[in-house]
């Protein structure tokens, strides 16, 4: 059905092409008739031949081009093209997808190895774009992998867009790593190797990691002259994969010294039960080589009494960075059972002796 609609599809492009080209050429035909009329010659068979070729061949142009700069296609456990995220990214990475890239999720997919997708013009890798949206409520992909479940390995303007279709206000498709491993990587969603330009929006994402140099969401290091630059964390809710088993980092940057991640922003999210009872965490910790973060309006609660087992230290937003510059923190609201600082107070109970900041 896919092919029929797709072909269909093309013979439409090149009608409208056809109807096109022939506008585009009519001035031109004016004025050859004009000049006929005026050397008093008659338009033979060889000229009309030629005109229709000129026609015919902007039309193929037209069509083919938007052919190819186009690609949409379903990810899903049944009828979909690609059962996973994984096999869609390697197929973008195979050259296979071309252009400006749909990727729709119709189902809930898990993933069992990294799904990884390489920088236009790594390999065979030839994109403009990449959307990625459900296309219904409450679907998630999801998996328990020791490494990042989401790999944005130098890739540039990929949109994962959590609301169905793409539009609306609500924050429906879940992306969860339940890892608990402290093997370095581990994460939800990383930036790696200039991943830049990119906008993680509207979703729920989860993840329990313990490494204490990486987190849900991990901007990582890089091999380019550059590091992992404006990207966009925004209207998200950001929490635990399992309460029993919360991570160290919700949000974490380090990159490399010769290759800065800048200029990313942190805005709109909700990052709620996100404290490690038994291990020193933060909400947003941006370390080493990085500057130019705008960490704004977001909220970081907890829904219940907190009950720490071990006396060790929380931050909710930490600049653990000596010469990185250009931060903006603002309007962020610490506190609190719901966002905006509502509900009953923050509250922490037991015997250790915790500090917060």
């Amino acid at each position: 059905m896919q092919t029929n609609l797709n072909s269909l599809c093309h013979v439409m492009k090149f009608f409208c092409a056809l109807f096109s080209a022939f506008r585009f050429v009519s001035f031109a035909k004016l004025k050859v008739i004009m000049w006929l009329k005026f050397t008093n010659k008659i338009l033979t068979i060889k000229y009309f031949k030629t005109y229709f070729l000129i026609i015919f061949c902007q039309a193929l142009l037209v069509t083919h081009v938007c052919a190819e700069n186009l690609e949409t296609r379903t990810i899903g456990t049944s009828g979909a093209n690609y059962t996973t995220l994984k096999a869609a990214f390697d197929a973008i990475n195979a050259g296979t997808l071309t252009g400006d890239v749909t990727l729709k999720v119709t189902s809930n997919i898990t993933e069992t190895t990294s799904a990884i997708l390489l920088a236009s013009g790594s390999g065979s890798a030839n994109y403009s774009s990449v959307i990625i949206y459900p296309t219904s409520f409450g679907l998630s992909i999801s998996g328990n992998i020791n490494a990042p479940l989401i790999d944005l390995n130098g890739a540039d303007n990929v949109t994962i867009d959590g609301r169905v279709n793409g539009s609306g206000f609500s924050r429906s498709l879940v992306i969860s790593n339940t890892s608990t491993s402290n093997a370095a990587g581990t994460s939800t969603i990383r930036f790696i190797n200039d991943a830049s330009n990119n906008k993680i929006n509207y979703c729920q994402i989860k993840g329990s990691q313990t490494n204490s140099s990486s987190g849900i969401i991990f901007f990582s290091t890089s091999t380019s002259v550059t590091g992992n630059d404006n990207n966009y964390i925004q209207y998200n809710l950001i929490t635990n994969a399992a309460d029993s088993n919360r991570p160290v980092n919700v949000i974490y940057s380090e990159g490399s010294t010769s290759a800065e991640n800048n200029d990313n922003f942190i805005g709109n999210n909700n990052i709620f039960n996100f404290l490690n009872r038994s291990k020193t965490s933060y909400a947003i910790n941006i370390g080493a080589n990085s500057s130019g973060y705008t960490i704004s309006n977001n909220n970081l609660y907890e829904t219940a009494t907190f009950i720490p087992t071990a006396s060790v230290s929380y931050s909710c937003i930490y600049i653990n960075n000596t010469f990185g510059t250009g931060f903006q923190i603002l309007n962020n609201f610490i506190g609190g059972t719901a966002e905006l600082c509502s509900g009953s107070a923050w509250t922490k109970t037991n015997a250790a002796n915790n500090s917060f900041s």
